[in-house]
């Protein structure tokens, strides 16, 4: 589906008419979301489950950053959902399920729900799910905000029995806090003796999830060109996840088609990817400068695939590696080599 054209959602998405209606409805929602929570007397411990289970084999999780300086990224995820299911599938299969969550700062006390977790859905009841996030939309400035915490409770509170090697993708403009207070990690159910380093919390969850970033670049400018603030902030990122899982990012209304790229990476389905992406943009105005950014955000993680016929490259019939096993000679690929 092009991005002008419209498009017929599965019969439980029938309120979602076009991108351009759905996401002044989310935008709406969102715009009272908070409102509505501080009325309904809701807490921080309110918006994140003791834990969140799925039987899903092929589960995904979506954490984007709320604070003020993402703008309009969360609208635009939701404008697309019904494509977003529906595409999403082809990588991960029908019986995919999604939790998406929420961060903001804990550290400046501008926000209430710095955290949010919504538990794992299918079908219209992501709809459902994602419209209960509270957009604050605060942030202190601090060129960090509190990934950490969506990382440890994934880490920890995430039951996936039947998960093979699940997703999980960080939306975000600023850097994770070093460091998690043991007062932080007792309001999200998670007791400790002392502070949690940020990067022991990521190798935890790289051992649960194929864990990748869709960085937006820090500040106003969209032209991704790499300051030092920038810079640092990838940095930062890259020791904790690595290079070739960072994807950055210029522009929201692209962020469905990168969540698809780094679908396809996991599956070894890029070709698939590459056509689709093609076939559905380029008949649009404009269509060959959407495709350059998406293929440009993707370079660094589409990289790192094998050349096709190589040995490395055993799950490239189009098979998903999130179903290989440890025998298989196409094991699942460790997100840091």
């Amino acid at each position: 589906m092009s991005e002008s054209g419209d498009y017929t959602p599965a019969p439980y998405w029938s309120d979602h008419k076009s991108f351009k209606t759905a996401k002044a409805h989310y935008d709406s929602s969102a715009a009272r979301s908070y409102d509505d929570a501080v009325s309904d007397g809701k807490t921080l411990k309110d918006l994140i489950p003791a834990s969140v289970t799925t039987e899903s084999t092929n589960p995904l999780v979506v954490v984007t950053d709320e604070t003020g300086s993402m703008g309009e990224w969360p609208a635009v995820i939701f404008s697309k959902l019904p494509y977003f299911e529906h595409e999403a599938k082809v990588y991960l299969g029908d019986d995919m399920e999604i939790s998406f969550a929420a961060i903001g700062d804990a550290h400046t006390g501008s926000e209430k729900y710095w955290l949010q977790v919504r538990p794992f859905a299918k079908q219209k009841a992501i709809a459902t799910e994602i419209k209960k996030l509270v957009i604050e939309g605060q942030g202190g400035g601090q060129v960090s905000e509190t990934y950490e915490m969506a990382a440890l409770y994934y880490a920890r509170k995430a039951k996936m029995p039947k998960a093979i090697k699940p997703i999980i993708i960080f939306i975000g403009d600023e850097k994770p806090y070093n460091m998690i207070s043991k007062e932080h990690a007792k309001m999200i159910g998670i007791a400790s003796e002392e502070r949690i380093a940020t990067a022991d919390v990521f190798e935890e969850l790289k051992r649960k999830f194929s864990v990748y970033l869709i960085r937006k670049p820090y500040g106003s400018d969209t032209s991704n060109v790499m300051d030092s603030t920038n810079l640092g902030i990838r940095k930062v990122w890259a020791d904790l996840i690595g290079e070739d899982h960072i994807a950055d990012l210029p522009s929201a209304e692209r962020v469905m088609d990168v969540i698809f790229g780094i679908l396809a990476n996991e599956t070894r389905k890029v070709p698939y990817f590459e056509e689709e992406l093609n076939d559905r943009q380029l008949k649009d105005k404009g269509g060959a400068a959407k495709v350059e950014t998406v293929m440009k955000s993707l370079k660094t993680i589409h990289a790192a695939l094998p050349a096709p016929g190589t040995k490395k490259d055993a799950a490239g019939d189009g098979k998903s590696r999130l179903h290989t096993t440890k025998k298989s000679s196409g094991a699942t690929k460790r997100l840091v080599d």
